[in-house]
């Protein structure tokens, strides 16, 4: 359970963030941490929020399969980043993917 809410929750705060940007002349990022769990919502230069995964919920071998940790959105909703952010409990597994450019968000969830 606590694996599918923070996979749910990481890419509601995503799409929050594309929203944000699509909306206002100011460029938006998801920051995650490529080294704990934890990630900070910006907008421009101002932290939103800073949030973390779930306890016992980690990125598969503790980095992100991302070229670079700050997904940025801009004024049309573009991620100049694309790539997979896979998140376990130890058992299951899933899958928040980013397409480039586009800035599609979708959840993988397998079990």
């Amino acid at each position: 359970m606590a694996l599918r809410a923070t996979s749910t929750q990481l890419l509601a705060d995503m799409r929050a963030m594309q929203n944000l940007a699509c909306t206002s002349d100011v460029f938006a990022e998801v920051w995650l941490d490529p080294y704990d769990t934890g990630y900070r919502l910006i907008q421009g230069t101002n932290t939103l929020e800073w949030d973390s995964l779930a306890l016992g919920v980690n990125y598969v071998d503790g980095y992100l399969q991302l070229p670079v940790h700050v997904i940025s959105y801009d004024n049309l909703g573009n991620a100049q980043v694309g790539g997979v952010i896979r998140l376990t409990d130890g058992r299951h597994e899933d899958d928040v993917n980013l397409y480039l450019g586009a800035g599609w968000q979708t959840g993988g969830w397998f079990s």
